[in-house]
């Protein structure tokens, strides 16, 4: 594996500099805040967010410096250039920049995570001014100074909202594939860099493999490919019939790939390609692949016919924009493995990602905040979330929680270097998914969105009085 290329720290938007340029104006530039990167609710057409992107944001935080030329951009800005000029303190902090300086705790690489509406410890709704709120559960949770705070929001926030999209829609397929191999091909429909981190978080999500060979290069994910029909249609010449050259084709490939000759049948006429496949190889193809009108009565008849033809052990590959909707019944007619590439990578109905935003909970003055805006509601200071079979549980940070829970979030940064699971390699976060994807509940790992029955969110008694006091702290009177 090899590093990405260095991950620049303008990345950000313009109102992280206007803001911390009155952040010094106010003596504030070496307070110390808390911060909660979150989603408010699941995306649409999802159960649950498996949470990705966590390797990339180390790689953000270790990296985390601003250049000479990046420095210039600032300086030479007609708006924010004067006004950092004006504050050689501002100037002279995102000089020195040398890495992220802080903490992180948060969940693990591989984590399910949910969001929904939240109830109190009696099973009663919890209420905000009358209404029955709906929480989240934080993802990560950072401690930093102000400077930083401003430096990373963004940049983690593209990281979170892009790779735990594609995580959470490559985990859906993977559910409804019922165990047979899902490759992702994908990414020629994004750019290069996006596409390898897609790449990295399909398989963190179950993806067998990847068709990306710079994902393989960078993060050791296997990489497999079949063929092309570029390959077939170059075979064609004057006076030969197109069936003819098709089986020069397919012979040429298997001769040189004897034991993974999978070979693409659908240029011309898919039945006369898989004539054509079963007897340039002898019947000794390691199969086919149908990426043009797939259906499963199209993959039943291609079964029965590699098996009438004496290929029963040539396995069928389907690809041609497939889904969770599409796999799983495709799965039951008979299909052994799985080419998915845009649904994945850009998840079309979810294309903004898993919606998550970055809120202040914990102020430099020491005091816990939170955001009130109908349908914006943020839950004011650290907290933590614990996993019961039946639910989970948000509670206060240093609270005593009841015995039976798994606690969700680990120490992931501590000063200047990642500790515990954001030192994990891929493999080991690929492990969590699968476990934890294994555990849902049924009724949340199917292609069936049900928000009705969302996996419950309890919210602890005292945490309900932090929420409540906060509110009445705002406005003045009772929540």
């Amino acid at each position: 594996m090899t590093r990405a290329p260095r991950p620049s720290s303008l990345a950000i938007d313009a109102y992280h500099l206007t803001t911390l340029c009155a952040h010094a104006d106010a003596g504030r530039l070496d307070h110390r805040v808390d911060m909660a990167f979150f989603f408010r609710k699941l995306p649409a057409h999802r159960n649950f967010v498996l949470f990705c992107g966590l390797r990339q944001v180390i790689e953000h935080a270790r990296a985390m410096a601003l250049d000479a030329d990046e420095i210039r951009t600032i300086e030479t800005d007609p708006v924010i250039g004067p006004a950092v000029a004006a504050r050689p303190a501002v100037l002279e902090r995102l000089r020195g920049l040398d890495g992220f300086e802080g903490d992180i705790d948060g969940m693990a690489e591989g984590e399910v995570a949910f969001a929904g509406p939240a109830y109190r410890t009696g099973g009663e709704p919890l209420e905000i001014l009358g209404r029955h709120v709906v929480l989240y559960e934080p993802l990560l949770q950072v401690h930093t100074d102000m400077t930083r705070s401003k430096l990373v929001e963004t940049p983690w926030l593209s990281r979170i909202n892009h790779l735990s999209m594609v995580a959470s829609k490559a985990a859906r397929v993977v559910l409804a594939a019922k165990g047979r191999p899902v490759i992702e091909f994908g990414q020629r429909r994004t750019h290069p860099e996006a596409a390898a981190d897609a790449s990295y978080a399909a398989w963190i999500a179950g993806c067998h493999a990847t068709s990306n060979m710079l994902a393989a290069e960078r993060y050791g994910i296997p990489a497999t490919g079949t063929m092309d029909h570029f390959f077939v249609q170059s075979e064609e010449r004057d006076g030969v019939p197109p069936a003819e050259s098709e089986r020069l084709a397919f012979r040429r490939f298997y001769e040189a790939f004897p034991e993974h000759a999978i070979l693409l049948v659908d240029t011309y006429d898919t039945e006369r390609g898989i004539r054509n496949a079963v007897e340039a190889t002898g019947g000794r193809l390691a199969g086919i692949r149908l990426d043009s009108n797939v259906s499963p009565e199209t993959v039943r008849r291609a079964r029965k016919l590699l098996d009438d033809l004496g290929a029963s052990r040539a396995r069928i590959v389907v690809s041609d924009r497939l889904d969770e909707y599409r796999v799983g019944p495709l799965a039951d007619a008979g299909a052994d493995a799985f080419g998915v590439g845009e649904r994945i990578v850009c998840s079309p109905d979810a294309a903004a990602g898993i919606g998550a935003v970055a809120k202040i909970v914990r102020n430099g003055y020491g005091r816990d905040t939170m955001k009130l805006s109908p349908g914006k509601i943020s839950i004011p200071g650290r907290i933590q979330v614990v996993r019961y079979d039946d639910h989970d549980l948000l509670a206060t940070q240093d609270e005593t929680t009841p015995p039976g829970g798994t606690p969700l979030y680990h120490p992931l940064w501590r000063g200047r270097s990642p500790v515990g699971p954001a030192t994990e390699d891929p493999a080991t976060a690929r492990r969590r998914a699968q476990e934890r994807l294994a555990a849902l509940p049924a009724h949340l790992r199917g292609p069936a969105t049900d928000h009705g029955r969302p996996f419950p969110l309890v919210v602890s008694d005292a945490l309900v009085d932090r929420i409540h006091a906060e509110v009445q702290a705002i406005l003045g009177r009772d929540a």
